[in-house]
């Protein structure tokens, strides 16, 4: 049986491994999603004004503390890039460029570094004109096209599966050196004459007149151009509003509004530090936000539970 968590928490920052910690405690399954070496916590060389450090500590040091804490509680982090929340499904879908996962609640803790990646060339141009980050929404427009995926993990391989059913030829693209997912589905890939998968391969750009007509990808043996009709990006490029909004209300400046309890307005979906809307952004803050969210998701699991 697919395995559901009680909490899926996004991002493993100080709010996200706080909230962790306490739900560990309190003998939840727990699961941390998180960019490895991305944060403003790793980014910081010391910080003089985090109670009980007096000599200050290193943002690197403070994380793997605060890492090591969660783990002892049985709390699992796994590699991936937050892709979508599917509030409908039940439980809750998670969606990462790795997996998606089930849970019963989820907690928003990404930070905020612009909260969004640098967009490819042609990406907003051609957003909703052959650029897309959902193959299972826009998959019926390819009938008989020619169609790539940037990405890597199960969700892409899926997603490509899907696209066979309308697309004339299916293009994976990877930056890695070998395309990572679960063996049955690499195996369908492998059996599958629409799809062809292509490794080590960087996009650089999105071209074409009204519509997508060609991309320009960057090979190890060199830069090459592919006619294709469709690009659906799995790159972790969305910005703020891309991701959060089917769920959660943002103020003007892409932050997700939330109560004092950190909820979203969606049961069981709540928000926590630099990503949610307030006026002071500091590691104390995250932390405080972080064990709010926690101990009012446990509060939403048990009332659940009980019901």
């Amino acid at each position: 049986m697919e395995k559901v968590y009680d909490m899926v928490i996004v991002g493993g920052g100080p709010a996200g491994l706080t909230a962790a910690i306490y739900a560990g405690r309190a003998n939840l399954k727990v699961l941390v999603i998180e960019i490895p070496g991305r944060g403003s916590l790793l980014s910081a060389h010391k910080i003089d004004n985090y109670p009980g450090f007096p000599e200050g500590i290193t943002g690197k040091e403070l994380y793997d503390l605060k890492r090591k804490q969660a783990q002892k509680y049985g709390v699992e982090i796994e590699e991936g890039i937050f892709l979508e929340l599917d509030i409908f499904d039940s439980p809750k879908l998670v969606k990462t460029t790795n997996k998606n996962y089930r849970t019963k609640s989820v907690i928003i803790a990404s930070g905020w570094n612009k909260n969004s990646l640098d967009k490819i060339v042609g990406e907003v141009e051609f957003l909703g004109k052959g650029v897309s980050y959902c193959a299972t929404c826009d998959g019926a427009f390819t009938k008989g096209l020619s169609v790539s995926l940037f990405g890597q993990g199960e969700e892409v391989a899926r997603e490509a599966l899907f696209l066979t059913r309308y697309a004339k030829n299916v293009f994976i693209f990877t930056e890695e050196n070998e395309f990572q997912c679960d063996r049955v589905l690499h195996a369908s890939l492998t059996e599958n004459d629409k799809i062809e998968v292509i490794t080590g391969a960087v996009l650089k750009k999105i071209d074409g007149s009204r519509y997508v007509e060609k991309i320009l990808v960057e090979e190890r043996l060199g830069e090459k151009l592919y006619d294709v009709d469709y690009v659906f990006l799995y790159l972790g490029t969305k910005n703020s509003q891309e991701l959060f909004s089917t769920f959660a209300k943002l103020d003007e400046h892409g932050y997700i509004v939330t109560n004092d309890k950190m909820e979203t307005g969606i049961d069981g979906v709540y928000a926590a530090g630099d990503v949610r809307s307030k006026s002071v952004r500091q590691v104390t803050t995250a932390v405080a936000d972080g064990t709010i969210a926690s101990m009012e998701a446990i509060k939403y699991l048990l009332k659940n539970d009980k019901n």
